[in-house]
Parts: C-alpha cells; structure tokens; sequence
C-alpha cells in the first residue's frame, strides 16, 4: 500500500492531537494485510513469547476476570475461527514494529504524523495488532505511553476518560511505573458520563492523551484494531516526576506536585534516575505483570472458543 495512511487530518485535529481525544480516518481497513488469510499468516509465525491468548468476564468492574489461556498447537486458521466463535482476545505484541510486512504500514504511519504535525518527534514507536471476539472487553486502564488506535475490521465502542482524578489517581501511575501493579485500575459504571465515547467503524482512529484511561467494548464481528504506543520526550519528563513521587512516597515524603515546570524537576528526575539503580542492584524486583497462569485451552469446538482447565 503506497497510499498515506491516514485519510482525514484537518487544522482542528492537528491542533488538538496529544492534547485531547482527536478522531481520524485512515486507510489500513482495505489493506490485505488484515485479511483472514494474512492474519492466520501472522499468527503463525509471530514468536509465541509476543502473544497473549485471553479470555474475561462480561462485568466491565470485574478486572480479576481477566485469564491467559494456551492456544496449543492450533495453527492461525484455527485460532481465528475460535475468535470469531468464542469470547477471546489475541494481542500480537509489537506485530506492528517487528514483522517485515507490517513493519512498512506502520513507519509509513509515523512518517505521515510527523509531516501532518510539525514539531512532532517521538522518540520511540511500538505497535501491535489485537484480534478479538464480537463479545469481548478489554477493563479500564491507563497506558504508561502516549498511544493511538487505529480501527481495522467489526465494530467496537471505546470510551477515554480524563487524565486526573476521580478518573485517574497520581498514586495509580506511581505504583504502575514501580511495577507494583499493572495498568488495570479499579472501574466505578458511573464514570461512564464523563468519558469519550466512540462506536468505531473499519477506517476509524482515535488517539487521546498520555495516561488517560480507558476501556473497550466489542459490539459485533472479529475485531482487528493496531494499537500504537509512542515514547516522547513529554512523556518520558511526566512518568520520571511520577516515578520520583513513588520513590519519595516510599521514603516516607508526601510529594504535593505532578507538575513538569519549574526546578523541582530537575531534583525528581535525579531521584528516579538513582531510585531505579539502587532497586536495579540493591533490591529484588518482581514486577507486576499480567495474570499469566494459563487457566484454559483454546478450542474451537466450544461455545466460548476454550474449555478451562480443571484446578489442580
């Protein structure tokens, strides 16, 4: 695909980008890489250590429903068909960044928002490409990255909330950048009237600002979404001050500011560089990942695409 990525970028969405929720348009939905075909394709060669199989509840509170499961040996054909017949949801991690034919869509993509964004420079870019069930759900969470979705195929509902509290809790960005907790927060239904909401189409991309949190509801079909997460200089200056307060929590201070002005910020930078070699050397570290204890099989021929496995 020699044509630009994006389709639609107008003066109001340059000027909001990063800044609040900005919806566009692009191209990636008519490319054949995303076909079922193209798909099986990279699942089966994708390193299964960058894929997560999983599988939740229908309660948009219930975070501890969230569970890994083992796709075996079932080839990309297969799984897909489980996907499109279960409740299910595949995240080919860096799929985007690695994989030589979706490797060309996203640099094409970068260099497109650099040249419709002057001054925009990220220092690094991920991508990766999620695959999911017309009935699944991804629970309210907050990226540690600035990041973009960009809509491939079915219809979902994505809904960004504010980048503060009640929404978002300094502390919760603390304990994520310290590995204490993962990126899941604890969820309140009644958020819901605050939130940005879209029902995203094929051709649909929404980007928001750093930290907002945010959820997702399938509606209908196999769901194929690339997700995009992009290190900046502002972002690497906002979550060293939270890492700072964290360290300074730990140490028994109260820290009173998240702000990146002014020449405190150079003293939290100094103490997150030095926090993170003393726990690098000094202190064992388990980080918080995901639940990666597989508790199912997928398979095709049931009703959720996979049979659980029975408790030791």
């Amino acid at each position: 695909m020699r044509e630009p990525v994006i389709t639609e970028w107008n003066d109001d969405q340059r000027g909001e980008f990063r800044k609040s929720v900005v919806s566009a348009r692009h191209r990636l939905h008519r490319d054949e890489a995303f076909s079922d075909d193209a798909l099986a394709e990279l699942i089966d060669r994708h390193p299964r250590e960058l894929c997560d199989f999983c599988t939740m509840g229908d309660d948009p509170t219930d975070r501890e429903s969230w569970r890994a499961g083992d796709p075996g040996a079932l080839d990309g054909h297969t799984l897909l068909d489980a996907v499109k017949a279960g409740k299910l949801w595949i995240n080919l991690r860096e799929a985007m960044t690695i994989d030589p034919v979706y490797a060309l869509l996203h640099k094409r993509l970068f260099s497109q928002l650099k040249a419709l964004n002057p001054g925009y420079d990220p220092l690094r870019t991920y991508g990766g490409i999620l695959i999911s069930s017309p009935k699944a759900q991804v629970f309210y969470h907050a990226d540690v990255s600035e990041t973009l979705l960009l809509h491939v195929r079915g219809h979902k509902r994505i809904r960004i909330y504010p980048p503060h509290q009640p929404w978002l809790k300094a502390q919760s960005m603390e304990s994520i950048l310290h590995h204490r907790q993962t990126e899941d927060m604890p969820f309140q239904t009644g958020w819901d009237q605050d939130a940005a909401t879209f029902d995203l189409k094929p051709g649909d991309m929404v980007a928001w600002p750093l930290h907002a949190p945010h959820r997702v509801e399938n509606i209908d079909g196999l769901n194929v979404s690339v997700t995009c997460e992009v290190v900046t200089q502002d972002s690497l200056l906002k979550n060293a001050v939270l890492h700072a307060n964290g360290a300074l929590r730990q140490m028994g201070w109260v820290p009173r500011s998240t702000s990146t002005q002014g020449l405190q910020v150079y003293t939290k930078l100094m103490i997150s560089k030095i926090w993170k070699v003393w726990t690098r050397y000094m202190v064992a570290q388990s980080k918080a990942m995901p639940k990666s204890e597989r508790t199912f099989d997928i398979d095709p021929n049931e009703v959720e695409g996979f049979k659980n496995r029975e408790l030791a």
